[in-house]
């Protein structure tokens, strides 16, 4: 179990989570719901050791141990789909960039750069990446911006076949619908509802 216990954060004025406390399990796919600056993507960085918490602790989680996928592709502009991918990789598991292009569905993409990309496969290619990566947990913030719902339903199943829990941040029905269960947020300060 992933545990949230009375996290408070803010930036500057503004209290994002205030004493905010919440249960996720650890495995499956978590979808996290929610109006636009409600606090989801805060949550999210939470839970990866990237927000400065005023208060509270996250138990269940290694942020080492995370791949984190940012609402922003963070694509690198000179490295080629296939690059992108492999630079994430160690020497040991360089083999595997054309698997993960294929999960994305970007195989014949493996040799185009991230500007001739569609901002659909430049989402895909990123959460390539992110996966690719590894970890014992995803955190994905809007990670089928821009993908039609076809192929976001595809690479769910293959997000779920890693076997590899996975919180998620979205605001798309059929990406919630495909999830093992939904929280439902408003806020700020950020609350369930």
């Amino acid at each position: 179990m992933i545990k949230l216990e009375n996290i408070t954060v803010r930036y500057e004025e503004k209290l994002v989570l205030d004493r905010f406390s919440l249960d996720i399990p650890a495995r499956g796919l978590t979808a996290l719901s929610g109006p636009s600056g409600c606090g989801k993507t805060t949550l999210l960085r939470a839970l990866a050791g990237l927000a400065r918490m005023e208060s509270g602790a996250v138990c269940g989680v290694d942020p080492a141990r995370t791949a984190f996928l940012f609402q922003e592709d963070r694509l690198l502009p000179w490295r080629t789909a296939r690059q992108n991918i492999a630079d994430v990789l160690p020497r040991s598991r360089r083999a595997e960039t054309e698997k993960w292009l294929a999960f994305a569905e970007l195989t014949a993409e493996g040799s185009s750069y991230p500007s001739a990309l569609s901002g659909g496969m430049a989402r895909r290619l990123a959460l390539a990446r992110c996966v690719a990566l590894g970890g014992e947990l995803f955190l994905l913030d809007e990670p089928f911006a821009g993908v039609d719902p076809e192929r976001a339903a595809r690479m769910l199943d293959r997000l779920r076949a890693l076997n590899v829990p996975a919180v998620l941040a979205t605001h798309q029905p059929q990406v919630l619908s495909a999830c093992d269960r939904i929280i439902s947020l408003d806020g700020p300060a950020l609350r369930r509802v």
